[in-house]
């Protein structure tokens, strides 16, 4: 990966939020930034709904004007780096649009990601978080040429914990190779000052039908998985983060075992 592309991705995804956030919002749910104390509520509820995890998509739009992210770990199971930087503007209401940078490792190089994303409910008013969307990736777990990509989410505090869940479904542009996922997050914050987010967050994705001798000749796998702690440590609007844990991979003829590791650091506005 280049170190001036790296650079240029996150400066675009500062700018998107800075924008975004000198927008004014008509909605009757929009958030007013009150002074530091509401800042670093505001940026614990956004925490806590799962906006800076590493895996599991949030359900909510409502909470932030847009905000900005970056990711970058190791997988020992697949052996490679991963890295996404992405910027998501609320656009108005429930709708946000969003744009980003995703480092394919077969490639070798940053490839463009962009998307959309809808919320349908309100746990305040409907007594659930509940959304979809549909984005573009540069590589799934069965196309490594790139797949669309359509995902539901759905959240709810149960007590002080928040659970997040999504359901996906890739395939390339073709329609040649298919893949699904399932994506689980539990998180609270801890303490008094909300500064800190604790949980745990999850992925599976599986093969749903794709030519197996494509799969072989491309060596791509059928299953994967990765689970493991996640903590969210919260300054004002910045969120930095951190999630470490177990994976798995299966291809056609084997499987390998091993950990991962992700760090993060985001902010909102």
């Amino acid at each position: 990966m280049r170190p001036g592309l790296l650079a240029t991705v996150a400066a675009a995804a500062v700018m998107a939020v800075e924008m975004s956030h000198a927008e004014a919002l008509d909605d009757a749910d929009s958030i007013e930034t009150l002074g530091p104390d509401a800042d670093q509520a505001r940026t614990a509820s956004v925490a806590t709904t799962g906006a800076f995890q590493s895996l599991s998509q949030p359900a909510v739009v409502d909470q932030w004007r847009g905000i900005a992210l970056g990711l970058a770990g190791y997988d020992s199971a697949r052996g490679t780096g991963t890295f996404e930087a992405l910027g998501e503007v609320r656009l108005w209401g429930p709708i946000a649009i969003r744009g980003g940078a995703v480092y394919v490792a077969s490639q070798d190089r940053l490839r463009p990601s962009v998307g959309a994303r809808l919320q349908a409910l309100r746990e305040g008013r409907h007594g659930i978080d509940g959304g979809f969307g549909v984005f573009y990736r540069p590589e799934g777990l069965t196309e490594p040429e790139g797949e669309i990509e359509g995902v539901v989410s759905v959240g709810k505090h149960v007590g002080q914990t928040y659970l997040l869940g999504n359901l996906l479904y890739g395939q390339d542009p073709e329609g040649n190779e298919r893949d699904g996922e399932v994506r689980f997050a539990a998180l609270r914050t801890v303490g008094a000052s909300s500064r800190l987010v604790v949980g745990l967050d999850s992925r599976v994705r599986f093969d749903l039908g794709s030519d197996p001798a494509k799969l072989a000749a491309n060596q791509e796998a059928t299953f994967d998985a990765l689970l493991g702690p996640s903590a969210t440590a919260l300054v004002g609007p910045v969120a930095l983060s951190l999630q470490a844990g177990g994976s798995m991979v299966h291809r056609a003829q084997s499987s390998s075992y091993g950990a991962f590791v992700l760090t993060g650091v985001g902010i909102v506005r």
